[in-house]
């Protein structure tokens, strides 16, 4: 079969070397793919091999970290040393076996939060004290006492189950640890890898040091008192963990064989077929068959002390390689095939698309080269002889003839087209010409104010409508922004609107409110369009306005309706939970409002309060005055209750004369929130007890309470409400018109608290309160001033140190009179000494409260105080905490400015012991930095302290401040801290704090010249 014309050669030609393309790309394809398979394959082993290595490595972290929380745990080197001392004397074993339990409950937290096989403590003889033995399904734990006779304390623990005193029994049986460590303890950190019980795991010993008496010294010294040794073991959920993070299936093998993995079947490591160069020392990349099935395995060995301890083997599955190879080579094998049909669909386009225009042009050529003189008309004359012809000459001269009349046939349509087009023209002219003036009618005659503004927005055009409805019609607007008539904030942005309009482009809408010229005001929906060139850029700008006044009343018709509405179905809702009577909440919205609380309680563990009030002798109200009587009484009741609490807190009733007060959020701590339930039910007393108005001819009715306490422990709304109404009904055995706390031991508590309160208001009142001076020197032992330190004169307990009351004062806001006390006796004292020479110089130091100092009145205070005593400011100090600096430090760094203008020094007392910024200390104007007694006490002997108070004297150098240490009792600590650069100083080395008669006795037994701080 021969092919002679062109398109058949090219069609013959593209599909013989598409197939052979194909064919020849398919095989190279499918090998380099199966090749790169591979060397993924191996890759993807070499990321896992360095994923297990950083697994390992994070785990022996994390057990170290254990250990060394364990062994690092303060007192736990001397409670070691405790037990091994006296567990053997027998002596006080309530505190032994409480010291064992507290120990094996740290042991066990740790253990289970760090997911140990094992844990133990041993003395430093070796002896066992603690363990922790953990699997899947228990968790053993105990300690052993090592007295007369060894006694083991261990108790089985299940999952979430805490360790508590009762499920410690005694046991002869040995657990699976020894009782002894073997070999002498370690005296230092190590982690290892062992198999224990088949398991290969990893071990740490971390020593346990301490400070203990030494016999042969005489003294204490630091030593080892103790071992930890944790366990983490190579378990199924390490080998899980492994698999997840490298996607390989992990076994783990020890010298023995497989110890654990997800390929059982596999039991001993396989070391052949090594694939060279491709591992570190250690590791083995290789191939390998297990149970008739291949894989590409990484094997990595963990060694001890030079030996195999154990092996790590991941797997990856030579199955998927092959499966990804044969999808790749199915997938090009598709590819291809659709490649060659399409390949032959392109080759017959273009084969045609280049023969038929030879094939054309060859035969048109050829007929118009027959007479080169002639006009179209022959050439087609000759064109016409080859119709009869069958090949591509007849049928091109066919399709050309039929081109030739179907040209003339569209002149003729054209012609056609274009004198229609032109009566078209006419048509719409004529009819445009009329819409134009259609449309001008009706703006003209529109009700909508129209006016169209120009780029600076001006109008340019308006409407008779808008005319008609403003001052000094049309001619008033043209040429004006709106800004300048009408005018008004309203029209200004009516104007800015104009203005975003051709920033922007789009189109806008608003309503505006504006004035007519007969005074009455309008509602206008507002319409702004923009009007373009044939560039389409805004030109123009048409704006519209409707008169919506109407719609708007409509609106607010609507809207009036609506908060009816609303308001009916508000008065439905509280049908439904309020007491129509009071309208306090009633019981359904109790229950409700209180299981919320109890909720919200166990969240966020603060302790609320449930107050039950019954009105005492109100049936006898009722049955004399009547029961309308008795209802207004209940209202008025209700409006009581409502006052004595915050806004957060529910009052309801719950029937007949009782009612219910619930506080929440009120403290973390029992006490406190004890305290402010007993303030709640001490107001509501006093507000009961006010006689009513006349209309209840003066009566008065009593109220008997009972409270409870609710916080996070699980508790039922009914058994709260019981425990309420039982201390309401001891409150009516005690004679009624009073309260009692369900709990008879917090009510003791709460009365000792209120009686100290009392005692401190009378205390104030009566002026037991007195200021005691402490000297302040310099190194060389001169008095630079002292510091007025308060102390209650308890006219039965005696003196009373500050730390017992300044907090509560703090707390019941008796800080605020007991503090401008101090002030204003300071200030006295002051000028007292005025007239002596030996104390005129001195400074007086006083301690200010956070709550005192942010008073906003506070600076005018201490003005106030200066001018009345008429006293140097200079030598007036106040000693400010740290707090101040937690919040509004802005404000904070404010009012010191203007104390420091005043002329008073400010000093920053307990410095360190805070959390003080060094962002805003430089900002603070201060004099001087106060080193705490925290720091000083333990210098000489602690060198973090040392560290500490040299920081501090350094930074406060640098900040050109004074430092001053506080209870300095020993010269040594005098001496050190003079060598570290602090010159000034204040404690009971040098004078205790005393009345200022003895202060003053103890002045002249110095007497120095006197110097300034």
């Amino acid at each position: 079969m021969k092919f002679k014309r062109l398109k058949d050669k090219l069609l013959l030609s593209a599909v013989a070397v598409s197939v052979a393309v194909a064919l020849v790309t398919l095989l190279t394809v499918s090998l380099v793919v199966r090749q790169q398979n591979m060397d993924q394959s191996y890759a993807h082993l070499r990321k896992a091999s360095s994923v297990i290595e950083e697994e390992l490595a994070n785990r022996k972290e994390n057990l170290l970290t254990a250990s060394r929380q364990l062994a690092n745990q303060k007192n736990l080197g001397s409670t070691i040393w405790y037990l091994a001392q006296y567990a053997q004397l027998g002596i006080d074993r309530e505190t032994l076996f409480s010291t064992y339990q507290q120990l094996v409950k740290d042991t066990y937290k740790i253990g289970r939060v760090a997911q140990l096989s094992r844990i133990a403590i041993y003395d430093s003889s070796g002896r066992l004290i603690s363990f922790a033995l953990f699997d899947r399904n228990s968790k053993q734990v105990g300690f052993v006492e090592h007295s007369r006779a060894t006694v083991i304390q261990a108790a089985t623990l299940r999952d979430g189950e805490e360790l508590s005193r009762q499920n410690l029994r005694a046991t002869t049986s040995t657990p699976k640890i020894g009782l002894q460590f073997e070999g002498p303890l370690p005296r230092q950190e190590s982690m290892h890898y062992a198999v224990k019980n088949g398991m290969l795991v990893i071990e740490s010993y971390v020593p346990v040091m301490g400070e203990a008496f030494d016999a042969s010294s005489g003294k204490q010294r630091l030593k080892q008192l103790g071992l930890v040794v944790m366990e983490h073991p190579f378990d199924q959920s390490f080998v899980d963990q492994l698999s997840r993070l490298t996607d390989t299936r992990i076994n783990v093998f020890i010298p023995q064989g497989f110890s654990v993995g997800s390929l059982p079947v596999y039991r001993n490591p396989d070391w052949s077929n090594a694939k060279q160069g491709s591992a570190a020392p250690g590791k083995l990349l290789n191939e390998i068959t297990v149970d008739g099935e291949g894989y590409y395995q990484s094997l990595m060995s963990l060694y001890e002390d030079d030996k195999i301890v154990g092996s790590i083997a991941a797997l990856y599955s030579k199955s998927i390689v092959e499966k990804n190879t044969w999808e790749m080579v199915k997938t090009l094998g598709l590819i291809a095939a659709i490649s060659l049909l399409f390949i032959f669909a392109v080759a017959w386009y273009f084969a045609t698309s280049i023969s038929k225009p030879l094939t054309t042009l060859s035969r048109i050529f050829r007929s118009v080269a027959g007479d080169a003189s002639g006009n179209l008309s022959n050439e087609l004359g000759q064109l016409e002889k080859e119709k009869a012809r069958g090949d591509e000459l007849g049928d091109l001269t066919q399709s050309f003839i039929a081109m030739n009349d179907a040209i003339n046939q569209k002149i003729q349509q054209i012609n056609e087209i274009n004198a229609s087009l032109e009566r078209t023209v006419e048509e719409r002219t004529a009819a445009l010409a009329s819409s134009e003036q259609d449309l001008r009618s009706m703006i003209e005659n529109s009700p909508d104010t129209i006016a169209r503004y120009n780029r600076d927005c001006r109008r340019v055009y308006v409407n008779p409508a808008f005319g008609r409805i403003t001052e000094g019609g049309a001619a008033s607007l043209l040429n004006k922004r709106p800004s300048e008539v009408p005018g008004g904030e309203n029209f200004e942005i009516y104007e800015a609107r104009i203005r975003e309009v051709f920033s922007t482009g789009n189109n806008a809408q608003f309503e505006l409110k504006w004035p007519r010229k007969d005074g009455k005001v309008i509602y206008s929906h507002i319409r702004l369009t923009a009007e373009r060139d044939i560039s389409g850029n805004v030109t123009s700008v048409l704006g519209v306005g409707r008169d919506i006044t109407e719609l708007n009343n409509s609106r607010a018709e609507l809207k009036h309706a609506n908060d009816q509405l609303e308001e009916l179905n508000q008065q439905l809702q509280s049908l439904a939970t309020n007491d129509p009577l009071t309208q306090l909440p009633n019981r359904r919205l109790l229950m409700d409002r209180l299981k919320h609380a109890l909720a919200a309680s166990a969240r966020n563990s603060k302790a609320g309060a449930l107050l039950f009030i019954d009105l005492d002798n109100f049936k006898a109200i009722n049955d004399t005055l009547g029961h309308d009587s008795g209802d207004l009484l209940l209202q008025q009741v209700a409006r009581r209750l409502e006052g004595c609490v915050r806004n957060g807190d529910t009052v309801a009733r719950i029937g007949g004369d009782e009612f219910v007060v619930m506080l929440e959020d009120l403290s973390m701590d029992a006490m406190e929130a004890a305290a402010h339930a007993e303030t709640v039910g001490n107001k509501i007393l006093a507000a009961l007890n006010v006689p009513y108005d006349a209309s209840l001819r003066g009566s008065s009715c009593t109220p008997s309470i009972g409270i409870t306490l609710f916080d996070d422990r699980p508790q039922s709304i009914d058994e709260l409400l019981r425990q309420a109404d039982i201390a309401m009904y001891e409150s009516k055995k005690f004679g009624r018109n009073t309260l009692h706390f369900f709990d008879p031991q917090m009510q003791r508590t709460i009365d000792a608290r209120a009686a100290i309160e009392s005692q401190l208001r009378l205390a104030l009142k009566n002026g037991q309160f007195r200021l005691y001076y402490q000297i302040q020197v310099d190194s060389l032992h001169r008095t630079l001033g002292a510091e007025a330190l308060i102390r209650w004169a308890h006219p039965e307990r005696g003196l009373v140190a500050p730390a017992e009351f300044i907090p509560l004062a703090e707390e019941i806001g008796l800080i605020l009179p007991i503090g401008q006390w101090v002030l204003d006796t300071a200030c006295i004292q002051l000028k007292a000494w005025e007239g002596d020479a030996l104390t005129r110089s001195l400074i007086l130091a006083v301690n200010v409260s956070a709550k005192q100092f942010r008073q906003p009145d506070f600076v005018a205070q201490i003005r106030s105080l200066v001018q009345r005593h008429a006293v140097d400011p200079r030598l007036l100090k106040l000693e400010l905490t740290e707090s101040l600096l937690l919040e509004n430090i802005e404000d904070t760094i404010v009012t010191m400015s203007e104390i420091k203008k005043i002329g008073v020094r400010l000093s920053l007392d307990d410095f360190g012991t805070g959390y003080s910024s060094l962002q805003y200390l430089k900002r603070l104007p201060l004099d001087q930095l106060k080193i705490d007694r925290s720091f000083v006490r333990d210098i000489t002997v602690d060198s973090n302290d040392k560290i500490i108070v040299s920081t501090i004297i350094a930074m406060a150098q640098n900040l050109n401040l004074n430092v001053i240490a506080e209870g300095v009792e020993t010269e040594e600590q005098r001496q050190l801290l003079m060598k570290i650069g602090c010159s000034n100083f204040q404690g009971c080395l040098f004078g205790k704090a005393e009345p200022v008669d003895q202060f003053e006795v103890l002045l002249k037994q110095i007497a120095v010249p006197e110097v300034g701080v």
